[in-house]
């Protein structure tokens, strides 16, 4: 028997900073298959073990068509019980595509830096947030956020400057983590330190960021919980 690949939707515009997640995949076995989004790069079939969503710097919402096609392949992964996953940019991109596109909102004020995200009670029996404390500490980045007031996304955690932080789809093995966990301070430094020109032109300043960072080991365990649910599922055989 073989395992099938798991798929990485690298949706940047350019090659970032490696992260820890980065690293985690390429030490957990699996068979990593990657497809740089914005260049065109898709695949051609859904036969995977679960699947990555990554960050970007475009809007879910933006007319582009490498964003049309995400929001036609992810339905098409979701349907099939393939767990997927989405940060920050593949959060909101997940919401857009398996419930609508107004699911997804620019907000009124850019939320950046350390920030507390707290737990609901449908957390406590997601498969994603065992071993997570009710209340931890994690690194925040993003203009959009997803609506937290939608049936098919079941929120699992928030902050006080974000009602949805953590969500799951109601129809499936589906996930969207807002903040970013997948990367530890030095990953996040060294992110800013290479986005400094882009980040600097938006009015943020990076080194009041840069003083933020911190590595969330608590956020980091969302992580580890979804890759450990896809290497235990029959499913991912083949």
């Amino acid at each position: 028997m073989t395992r099938k690949p798991f798929l990485y939707l690298y949706n940047w515009h350019e090659r970032q900073p490696e992260s820890r997640f980065d690293r985690a995949l390429a030490t957990s076995g699996l068979d990593i298959k990657v497809y740089q989004t914005n260049r065109g790069e898709f695949p051609s079939d859904y036969n995977y073990c679960g699947v990555y969503v990554s960050p970007s710097f475009d809007s879910a919402y933006d007319d582009l068509p490498w964003v049309r096609r995400l929001h036609k392949l992810l339905p098409e992964l979701a349907q099939r019980d393939i767990p997927v996953i989405g940060l920050c940019f593949g959060c909101q991109v997940l919401a857009s595509a398996l419930v609508s596109q107004k699911t997804v909102f620019k907000r009124t004020e850019h939320e950046g830096g350390q920030g507390t995200i707290y737990l609901t009670k449908a957390a406590k029996t997601d498969p994603i947030c065992v071993n997570i404390p009710d209340m931890f500490d994690v690194f925040h980045w993003h203009n959009d956020e997803v609506r937290a007031n939608k049936a098919e996304i079941e929120v699992l955690a928030y902050g006080t400057g974000c009602d949805n932080h953590l969500w799951r789809w109601s129809k499936g093995s589906v996930w969207g983590v807002q903040p970013h966990p997948e990367m530890d301070a030095n990953d996040l430094r060294k992110w800013l330190e290479h986005n400094r020109t882009r980040i600097e032109m938006n009015g943020h300043d990076v080194d009041e960021y840069i003083s933020q960072c911190l590595t969330s080991d608590f956020g980091f365990v969302i992580l580890e919980n979804f890759l450990r649910l896809v290497s235990n599922r029959k499913t991912a055989i083949i």
